[in-house]
């Protein structure tokens, strides 16, 4: 069972959708077509204490109006941070029966240094040995 797993940015003191949060919902409404996910996980809680939703909420809110079916999404929106992704992320799509797990974000936070999110899954993947990871940022 292939599962997405798309990484949030923060939203705008005003509510809007972040340019980088933009750019990764292009990356993931590609990836949808390039792949047909069984299920999304929707990763980012409430980063910015100015703004009442999370950003599960936005990005759900987000794919919907783009046409993407209300029951391949799941929210996770307690995350605050790239590592909580992993850590919230992981065990919830283990529990949907995720055989391989694409990971989904923009091509600098994949490739950054500090707190890459490739390692912080693999390392929860780790207990979780049956569930494939392969990345996604574009193209």
């Amino acid at each position: 069972m292939l599962i997405f797993v798309v990484l949030g940015n923060r939203i705008n003191d005003d509510g809007s959708m972040s340019e980088l949060m933009s750019v990764r919902m292009k990356i993931t409404l590609s990836a949808i077509e390039k792949f047909r996910p069984d299920k999304i996980i929707l990763s980012g809680g409430v980063a910015n204490s100015n703004v009442d939703v999370s950003e599960a909420r936005m990005m759900y809110d987000y794919l919907k109006v783009h046409g993407v079916a209300e029951e391949i999404m799941v929210m996770e929106d307690k995350s605050m941070t790239t590592k909580q992704n992993a850590e919230f992320s992981v065990p919830i799509a283990f529990g949907l029966g995720a055989t391989e797990l694409l990971l989904i974000t923009s091509p600098e936070h994949m490739n950054r240094k500090f707190l890459n999110p490739i390692k912080l899954f693999k390392k929860q993947l780790s207990r979780h040995t049956k569930i494939m990871l392969r990345t996604y940022c574009g193209n």
